[in-house]
């Protein structure tokens, strides 16, 4: 039951990440949004939810993980009703800003509390594999479900859809979940938090404003060098911090650095890819949002089936062997994507989007393995939820570097829409291959080592 509310949980954050992006143009047209205030009902939502990962995750490490994770909940669900209702553009902002605050509170408590429920080694493999499993179910209800319910009940239901999901895993988490915490005298970093909740947001936001703006824009170059000098201050404050937010030794420990190196790699492709495709299905090939969401539909099959056996496989040929495999996968879609064209390849493609789908739920259920894992140990103390925020953190980074990569090869393309669009699926080819070496030889997990580690346990 816990491992279920868990996933509802997942599910849900996953599912409101893209659905708001399908209801997008029936939301400028009814609140009257310009073209650029438009984006920022979703870049609210990602700059709170990037920002707050690795403040929240510790939170959740001192205060209670099961406390973090009842409040994100809560408050998800009383803001989706405030923007469900919203009458003004600016309180639809508000309401998505606030939204990816309380998913940067429960997401990552939600897989630290995971993995504090399930003992490492198989169980833990299999429940991992699940929690994929609902978030790409999620993955499904956004892309393809998005438009059914914008069409049919309107776009305030895309929001309203998050409020019983929400209640009911409220209403069940504190009978199916134990509390968990680390012993001892618990005090945040209060100047830790501010400066990285600060610079990893101006860093996010000058990402995210490259297909926007160009690289070269003031805007993105100020915020860039805001959020370095920011996580520059982060940095010289833990140094000197007596309780950090952040202990810098775990950055020496290769069991965390490895796995969030690999995801971030992994990350750039998540949403650049979505982003590509829709822009071959909706402007090269002409149809409109609801057949591009219905043209999304097999390779969200394939993340579902993938994820179902991510777990077992990771168990069986260790979290290394699985990362490359899925990595491996990840490409060879990618290239497969390549065959965009007005004539035709549309075939080829969508073979592309479900073995690129399916490596990519490979690699992500085992990467997550290793890397919620590896804060079991953090600097000496339980830190999962540290682990899981670092985790987090490293995938929301890549997600922003991946876009403003692609967006920004497809408009640099002098020619038609299609070369440009191959030119952002080399690229994002290119970052899957540069993990796999850090995935094969960075990271523990051969079977034996995994076998030995349930023999232990016993």
């Amino acid at each position: 039951m816990a491992l279920a509310v868990l996933c509802l949980a997942s599910f849900m954050a996953v599912a409101d990440s893209t659905i708001v992006s399908i209801a997008l143009p029936a939301i400028r047209r009814e609140l009257g949004f310009s073209g650029a205030d438009a984006q920022w009902v979703l870049n609210g939502y990602a700059l709170a939810f990037g920002g707050l990962l690795l403040v929240c995750g510790r939170a959740g490490d001192l205060y209670g993980r099961r406390l973090l994770f009842l409040v994100g909940l809560g408050v998800f669900g009383a803001v989706s009703l405030l923007g469900g209702f919203a009458q003004a553009p600016g309180v639809l902002v508000l309401a998505r800003f606030l939204q990816g605050a309380a998913a940067a509170a429960f997401v990552p408590a939600s897989l630290s509390l995971l993995t504090t429920i399930f003992a490492e080694g198989e169980d833990r493999n299999r429940a991992i594999g699940i929690y994929g499993t609902t978030a790409a179910l999620g993955f499904v209800v956004g892309m393809v479900g998005g438009g059914f319910i914008t069409e049919l009940l309107g776009w305030r239901w895309v929001l309203f859809v998050n409020v019983p999901v929400a209640l009911a895993a409220l209403l069940a988490a504190p009978v199916t979940i134990p509390e968990s915490r680390i012993s001892g005298p618990r005090s945040l970093d209060v100047l830790g938090a501010l400066t990285a909740t600060a610079g990893l947001t101006a860093a996010i936001y000058a990402v995210s404003e490259v297909p926007e703006r160009g690289w070269n824009s003031p805007t993105v170059l100020l915020s860039a060098a805001l959020g370095l000098s920011l996580m520059a201050l982060f940095v010289a404050n833990e140094r000197r911090s007596r309780a950090p937010l952040v202990p810098l030794s775990v950055f020496r420990n290769g069991a965390v650095t490895v796995p969030n190196a690999a995801i971030f790699l992994q990350s750039t492709v998540g949403v650049a890819w979505l982003y590509l495709l829709t822009l071959y299905f909706q402007e090269v090939l002409g149809h409109g949002p609801l057949a591009a969401g219905l043209l999304f539909l097999p390779m969200a099959l394939a993340s579902v089936a993938a994820a179902a056996v991510a777990g077992r496989l990771a168990t069986n040929l260790g979290t290394a062997g699985t990362a490359a495999l899925g990595l491996g996968g990840v490409a060879a879609g990618l290239l497969l994507m390549m065959a965009v064209s007005r004539e035709g390849g549309l075939l080829v493609v969508l073979v592309g989007t479900v073995v690129g789908e399916a490596g990519f739920m490979f690699s992500n259920v085992s990467l997550t393995i290793a890397g919620a894992g590896a804060g079991a140990g953090a600097a000496g103390e339980d830190g999962r939820g540290l682990a899981a925020g670092l985790l987090n953190t490293s995938v929301q980074l890549g997600n922003a570097w991946g876009l403003g990569v692609a967006a920004t090869l497809v408009a640099a393309t002098a020619g038609p829409l299609a070369d440009g669009l191959r030119t952002g699926f080399l690229a994002c080819a290119g970052f899957a291959l540069l993990a796999i070496p850090i995935a094969l030889f960075g990271l523990p997990g051969s079977r034996g080592k995994l076998s030995g580690a349930r023999d232990a346990e016993a």
